[in-house]
């Protein structure tokens, strides 16, 4: 197989059809889209990739993660291995970037899968950086499921977490063979019994393509496999969806009648960054939950529980929820929550459902996370969301397998893993190009923006507009005096083509990019 057949395509939008992911995006799109491969620089096994005596291995350095995907995908004179039932556990924190800019190529592909566990021993990866020059490169050596894993079968991925970096691909290929890949920020697809468990993506991943695009935050597509404890947290910044996307995963298929597809106790924090004009379908959670006719006949489906999504964007999409996009006949969401005032128009936890629907609410961000209406969760009846969450972790058969969740309200104002993320904060490497400060604070809030032709909202946790304004200086101070106190979402827009007025008066976007967005508490 050819090196090139398991690389990752460019970091690029269709500049007619999608949103700019604004100054920074463009800048990082010029910086590692040219980077060298670390394939080509980790040509023989190095120190800090350690075989034993059962075949198991232990990485500790970053040329030994380095070192992984050609061991797997048969690359500089490897033959192939698949790992069934060895394991490959990582010793350290890996931080690319800190030795050098190269960009990775994702382990295991539908040619050469992963079949073996891989333990992050819940150690970070920094500057993971996955794209693709097209330069000579074929359509159909484009066309690959791509993330940190491409493709895993009967494999376990385990408690990594990706802090800093990027993840982007850009399929070429018109057609029905265009939908067969997925990209996703941990896994491209998880499929056959396999299992990916406290994953945290904390970097800006994106897909784009002819046609359509099939993304999801943590996996691309999960079929008759389980994503459990996971999350994709991007703090401020967007999730480059495109045409469709889900939250934490894009797909979640229950095919051919012998296995379960499952998501449980995860959350997904940001925005998506969409078409122009509208996508087709976006979930917080998973944009497709699906089972087909064999498997509902055997008592197979595809399952979301105990899940939350708060999407901080617009979401214009034909299918838009905030929890599934389109949940299809034969499948279940249960005990899941989600943040809906951001959604267009017709705003609602599901874009469209012909399957079946438990316990699920409506959740404001404010104080304990208050939900809509009460839910039963795990026997225990209670409108707090976090109540909700821990209520149905302790109450499964083997509770242990499952984070339990902590009420980190300021300044997020959702609940996050107790023994993982306490934080949603930038991603290590994006630069911001907006400042709001002081944050908390009080009587004022200052803007300063090094955007050009900018503009801000700012948002109660309604969903009301209280606040727009052109920036016309590079510091905008507003005067809060008489706020009530609490949580407020700001958002900042740019357009280079000219002066605001015409997005304010006529109440839509226009040509106008969503560049940034937040929180801002105000103390009492």
């Amino acid at each position: 197989m050819k090196k090139t057949t398991i690389m990752f395509a460019a970091f690029l939008f269709s500049a007619a059809l999608c949103h700019a992911q604004g100054a920074d995006g463009m800048e990082k799109e010029r910086d590692y889209i040219n980077y060298p491969y670390w394939i080509d620089e980790v040509t023989e096994q190095p120190t800090g990739y350690v075989i034993d005596v059962n075949g198991n291995v232990e990485i500790s350095t970053v040329e030994g993660l380095a070192w992984l995907p050609s061991v797997v995908n048969g690359l500089n004179g490897c033959i192939p291995d698949d790992f069934n039932g060895r394991t490959v556990r990582l010793t350290n924190d890996i931080d690319f970037e800190a030795v050098a800019k190269l960009r990775f190529t994702p382990i295991g592909s539908r040619e050469h899968p992963f079949k073996g566990t891989f333990d992050g021993g819940g150690h970070t990866l920094d500057g993971l950086y996955i794209g693709l020059n097209q330069g000579g490169i074929s359509d159909e050596e484009t066309n690959l499921d791509f993330g940190f894993f491409g493709y895993i079968c009967h494999g376990i991925v385990k408690d990594i977490t990706i802090n800093s970096g990027g993840l982007a691909n850009r399929h070429l290929v018109f057609g029905p063979d265009y939908e067969q890949y997925y990209d996703g920020g941990m896994v491209g697809f998880a499929d056959s019994l396999s299992l990916v468990d406290g994953c945290i993506v904390k970097i800006f991943v994106s897909s784009s393509g002819m046609d359509v695009n099939n993304l999801g935050g943590v996996v691309g597509l999960n079929r008759n496999s389980t994503i459990r404890n996971c999350a994709y947290v991007y703090g401020n910044h967007a999730m480059g969806a495109g045409d469709r996307a889900g939250g934490i995963v894009f797909k979640n298929l229950s095919e051919g009648g012998y296995a379960d597809a499952e998501i449980c106790n995860c959350f997904y924090y940001g925005y998506f960054l969409e078409c122009l004009g509208g996508a087709y379908a976006l979930g917080g959670v998973a944009c497709f939950n699906e089972t087909d006719p064999k498997s509902q006949t055997g008592g197979y489906k595809a399952v979301v529980r105990n899940c939350f999504a708060e999407s901080i964007s617009v979401l214009r999409a034909t299918y838009d929820g905030s929890i599934v996009g389109k949940n299809m006949e034969g499948c279940l969401v249960e005990n899941c929550y989600g943040h809906i005032w951001n959604n267009y128009e017709n705003a609602g936890l599901f874009g469209f459902t012909l399957g079946n629907i438990a316990e699920c609410a409506e959740f404001l961000p404010t104080g304990p996370c208050q939900l809509e209406t009460s839910v039963l969760a795990g026997g225990t009846s209670t409108d707090i969301m976090v109540d909700a969450l821990n209520a149905w972790v302790d109450a499964q058969e083997n509770p242990s397998i499952y984070k339990h969740w902590v009420p980190v309200y300021e300044p997020y104002n959702i609940p996050m893993f107790e023994d993982g993320i306490l934080s949603v904060g930038e991603n290590g490497t994006k630069a911001s190009t907006t400042d709001v400060y002081p944050n908390p604070g009080k009587d004022v809030l200052n803007i300063r923006t090094a955007l050009q032709n900018a503009h801000v909202e700012i948002y109660d946790l309604s969903g009301k507009l209280i606040f727009n304004h052109e920036i016309t200086g590079s510091i905008t101070s507003i005067n809060t005096e008489n706020w009530p106190a609490g949580v407020y979402i700001w958002k900042v827009y740019t357009n280079q083509a000219g002066p605001s007025t015409l997005r304010w008066a006529s109440g839509t976007a226009g040509s106008w990019t969503l560049v940034e967005t937040g929180k801002w508490v105000k103390e009492k």
